[in-house]
């Protein structure tokens, strides 16, 4: 009798831990591109016991389409950037959603001096031939990708300028034009911090496929299933407005959030920006996390850039064939501008308008612009004043093309706020010169789950930071969730 009630109590104890390994809860931490990623796959496998918990108050993280004026536009993520390996192209392919984007190469300069077209032509394609996201080029390590630019394009134009002097200055003015255009692709604040070598790899095929006014939450609808057909939308349970503060983990986790509601689970999936890690890892983690993780976090790049969506009640600007003003800024100008808009912030002299670089127009939305800032100003930009950043920008465009077009303030405006914003601390992320001296990259360091005593992963990392190789995108963002679900969808098989 006591062998058959022992037998029983083993019995029941085995099926118990059977049937918990059998149907495993998953926290995701975050509901970005990620975050939605692994839930919807884990889902489709048939795993119930999924949460998502969402610090914002929306699904998207730093995917944000927003309906302003006649269409969405995109304060977050904004292009496909291409097609061949691209998981986010590879979802929408069959919508014909995806449109071409006309790059700018009409360029202003601050002393109102004539820009040739031909010639400001030739200035952004000379930078496009010199820097391209991809990090596979010939150089030697431990160069930033601004020594690798400036050097190539100092050469570059005193060969082809050398016997024109005033193109040659232009060209040497457009040094800072350059220099923004590449933090607009890195995410820096400087491009002395990214590595001119990385690991970043292209996808073949058009870098610039806008969503035709539909917004980026296009990618984000077809894998929840909500698009084309929402009738058959994934059951995805989100909670909103669970900022996580802490994640204690042994053999199985506990997800702590700041309204002081918690929730067990099997394994936890955390997909935050490197940012959010860099500044709050040390409090989030119980046990703390691994020293190479934590070195991993402190070396992989995160900066941040800011865009400035602007409706005009009257388009002052060309009606057709409009692709959008690049910024050319002359030294006399640039060491004189803050007195003549003295209101906002200054960095070593410098005036925060400088860090405009340009103006864009938007998909199916006539009377939209939006300006992209970049630089180590970022922050205090973010801090601004609506009133002040609107009259800056209303001054630096009478100023450059004033004499163009009469120019007039915008009746409403969105603005970003990704660095300031604690959910995210950034942008998106890049390979630091410091990270390429390491045998395994930061990022892939990042992406290795912790684990219990007995080797099976708990909490496991995804996001764009922790891709090898797409890091910085929603495919590689998309990639990671993926990733990290089906390493638990393999764990139970």
């Amino acid at each position: 009798m006591k062998l058959l009630k022992l037998f029983l109590v083993v019995f029941l104890q085995i099926y118990a831990a059977t049937s918990s390994l059998a149907t495993p809860s998953v926290v995701i931490v975050g509901a970005g591109p990620a975050g939605i990623a692994a839930a919807t796959r884990l889902l489709e496998s048939n795993y119930k016991n999924i949460l998502i918990l969402e610090a914002e108050n929306r699904i998207g993280g730093r995917i944000n389409s927003v309906f302003f004026g006649e269409a969405y536009i995109d304060l977050g993520a904004e292009w496909c950037h291409g097609k061949r390996d691209n998981i986010v192209y590879e979802l929408v392919k069959d919508f014909n959603i995806l449109r071409h984007t006309e790059i700018s190469s009409t360029v202003y300069h601050s002393s109102k001096k004539n820009v040739d077209e031909e010639f400001g032509k030739e200035l952004i394609q000379i930078m496009e031939s010199i820097y391209v996201p991809d990090g596979h080029r010939d150089e030697v390590e431990g160069k930033s990708v601004g020594q690798y630019c400036i050097e190539k394009y100092n050469s570059t134009i005193y060969e082809k300028y050398q016997k024109y002097p005033e193109k040659l200055e232009l060209a040497k003015s457009s040094t800072d034009l350059f220099h923004h255009i590449v933090l607009s692709s890195e995410g820096a604040f400087s491009w002395f911090e990214p590595s001119a070598k990385s690991d970043y790899k292209d996808c073949e095929g058009d870098l610039n496929l806008n969503w035709n006014g539909l917004g980026y939450k296009t990618a984000l609808e077809v894998l929840m299933k909500k698009f084309p057909d929402p009738s058959k939308r994934l059951p995805l349970t989100v909670l909103f407005n669970k900022e996580v503060v802490k994640v204690l983990w042994n053999d199985s986790a506990e997800v702590v959030c700041s309204d002081k509601t918690s929730f067990e689970a099997d394994h936890v999936i955390f997909t935050p920006s490197i940012g959010v890690l860099k500044q709050n890892h040390e409090r989030i983690f119980s046990p703390p996390l691994p020293l190479s993780k934590k070195k991993a976090i402190r070396q992989i790049g995160f900066g941040a850039v800011m865009k400035v969506a602007m409706h005009f009640n009257n388009r002052w600007w060309s009606k057709t064939n409009f692709t959008g003003f690049h910024f050319i800024w002359s030294e006399d100008d640039k060491a004189i501008v803050s007195k003549e808009f003295p209101e906002g912030p200054l960095k070593e002299g410098r005036s925060w308008l400088t860090e405009l670089f340009s103006i864009i127009p938007v998909e199916h939305n006539p009377n939209v612009l939006i300006g992209w800032l970049t630089g180590d100003m970022i922050p205090q930009i973010e801090l601004m004043a609506n009133e002040t950043l609107v009259d800056g920008i209303e001054f630096l465009l009478n100023k450059f093309v004033g004499h163009k077009y009469n120019i007039t303030k915008p009746d409403a405006i969105i603005r970003t706020f990704w660095y300031s914003n604690p959910h995210f601390r950034g942008t998106y992320s890049y390979q630091t010169v410091e990270a390429r001296k390491n045998n395994v990259t930061a990022e892939m360091e990042l992406s290795k789950p912790l684990l219990n005593l007995e080797g099976r992963p708990i909490v496991l990392f995804a996001g764009e930071a922790s891709h090898p190789y797409f890091y910085s995108t929603v495919h590689g963002a998309i990639e990671t969730g993926y990733r990290e679900a089906d390493r638990i969808i393999n764990l139970y098989k």
